[in-house]
């Protein structure tokens, strides 16, 4: 109500002020008494009568308030103060389209009017009205010849065609339409803000007009693409992709990468385009440039030698880098699929991953790293491979015999890894029950332990050991279907419901415990369940 309150210019504001302060308030009651008060003196004070129904509203009684919106909607009010408080009053009942009809009245009535028609034209888009959209876009334009006007009838166009059911009607008709709108605009060089360019590149996008867009993007017009950093760039990708311009494609994602080595979708973009070179027998021309982007890379001898580059380009940076080093066993994982010898320049894998757990392991993103490339392990090495990174974690028993465990939270973040990898790669899948057992026991020794680094947690943050007690959930839920132990069942509840006293914000545990639950109301009558678990 404040807002609307901002915008109030009649002179009646003074005496409406009071019940607009109620109404902020939530004393309604309040309001509908001093709304009343004011009628009985303003009879023809149609805002207070609104205000009124509002109060109403809010107190349960809609349909008083809808008789009293639709008194007051019948007259066309033309005045600020009406119009806004019956848009609030209908938006609170959900009845947008009411709205509609409300300006539709009261254009007709001021038809010159930028406020109102671009209020229409609002409501319009509340409810889905492309069509009506369009014709106000087009309305207000002409009242007031701003860009924004236009461009919004030319972006009704577009909806018009995303949501027309036909396919061919919306390629034939809409954006065609759409498309000579903007070229209009064009031709008389009266492209003024980024969006514009958006809403053109969107348009020929949606026509499959990929080298015109292009065009778009590389001319003068591209040149106002600069809220989002690389959008210029981005762009010119995704047509190069989609035209099957490789050599760009490549060239493009190279000179991006030696700007920013650590950004991994140009990494892939690189790849792809290089296999695809490959594939091709694509070969530079004997004068002149690569490309329109420059230098091109078609051969797995360039491709090592330029991730061996970022890597050494990454030990002289500032900050760690994440991207070579992956690059690193992508090209890797490549190279073998295609059953290429260069494969073995760039290291072994083993090696490569345990350097990069060294360089990462503190870090919550090293286990999301990692597990995309553990196919390059060969099974048999597994074990030897947890071993290995156990083995460089700074974990210390807290008393003699007692187990070891980390002494810092990036120390437990190191060790989280393990265990989800230990996880992932099915080490714990092949132990027998006894194993899983003490596995579980291990686990919730970890994560209370893990505890006290999370004491100065919000509520709304997840403690750092959380993991923990999930894996131990999953070793017990593995117990239960495996071997149809319903012990295990309970446990995972009490486990999980551990689990939300300390992190009432995590959502797996959330998850699983409403999965489990569901489960059990398969096997167990409700009445059941309440009686274990003293549900009132």
């Amino acid at each position: 109500m404040a807002a609307a309150r901002g915008h109030v210019q009649d002179p009646n504001d003074r005496r409406l002020r009071p019940i607009y302060d109620y109404l902020d308030n939530g004393n309604n009651k309040m309001a509908i008494q001093q709304a009343d008060k004011l009628l009985k003196k303003h009879k023809d004070l149609h805002c207070a009568k609104v205000l009124k129904a509002i109060g109403l509203q809010r107190t349960g009684k809609q349909d008083e308030a809808f008789i009293l919106a639709q008194e007051v909607a019948a007259l066309e009010p033309t005045d600020d103060n009406s119009l806004q408080a019956l848009t609030i009053l209908y938006r609170e009942m959900h009845r947008p389209e009411l709205v509609t009809k409300l300006y539709e009245a009261a254009v007709k009535k001021v038809p010159n009017s930028e406020e109102y028609h671009s209020h229409l034209f609002m409501a319009y888009a509340r409810v889905g009205e492309y069509k009506k959209m369009q014709q106000a876009g087009m309305a207000l334009y002409k009242i007031v010849p701003k860009n924004p006007y236009y461009f919004w009838s030319v972006m009704s166009l577009i909806m018009q065609s995303i949501s027309a059911q036909d396919e061919k009607l919306s390629k034939t008709m809409f954006l065609p339409l759409a498309e000579r709108m903007v070229e209009k605009m064009v031709k008389e060089d009266k492209i003024e803000a980024e969006a514009e360019v958006e809403l053109y590149y969107m348009i020929l996008e949606r026509l499959e007009k990929y080298q015109e867009a292009l065009d778009v993007v590389r001319g003068k017009l591209g040149e106002k693409l600069t809220s989002e950093l690389q959008s210029r760039e981005n762009k010119c990708m995704e047509m190069y992709k989609k035209l099957g311009n490789w050599p760009e494609c490549n060239a493009l994602s190279r000179q991006l990468l030696l700007k920013n080595p650590d950004d991994w979708q140009f990494y892939i973009i690189y790849f792809d385009s290089l296999f695809q070179l490959i594939d091709t027998a694509w070969s530079p021309p004997a004068e002149g440039e690569h490309s329109l982007e420059g230098e091109v890379h078609h051969s797995t001898e360039q491709a090592v030698a330029f991730v061996e580059q970022r890597i050494i380009h990454e030990a002289n940076s500032v900050r760690p880098l994440r991207g070579p080093y992956l690059a690193q066993l992508e090209l890797i994982r490549r190279l073998r699929h295609r059953g290429c010898s260069e494969e073995h320049k760039l290291g072994d894998p083993e090696e490569l991953l345990f350097q990069y757990f060294k360089r990462f392991g503190d870090k919550p993103c090293c286990f999301t790293d990692i597990k995309v490339f553990v196919d390059l392990l060969p099974p048999t090495q597994y074990t030897k491979f947890i071993n290995q990174l156990l083995g460089i974690i700074p974990l210390s028993p807290l008393t003699e015999g007692a187990i070891a465990l980390p002494a810092s939270p990036k120390a437990l973040q190191q060790h989280l890894c393990v265990v989800q990898l230990t996880r992932l790669l099915g080490l714990y899948h092949a132990m027998e029950k006894p194993q899983k057992l003490a596995a579980v026991r291990d686990l919730m020794l970890r994560y209370r332990h893990g505890l006290d680094f999370g004491k100065s947690c919000l509520k709304t943050e997840l403690q750092f050991s959380d993991y923990y007690c999930l894996l131990a959930v999953h070793l017990l839920l593995d117990i239960w279907l495996e071997a149809g132990e319903e012990p295990a069942a309970w446990r995972c509840l009490a486990l999980l419901e551990e689990g939300l006293t300390h992190s009432p914000s995590n959502a797996q545990f959330k998850l699983l415990l409403i999965r489990i639950y569901s489960w059990m109301q398969s096997t167990y009558s409700m009445t059941q369940l309440v009686n274990v678990f003293n549900i009132s």
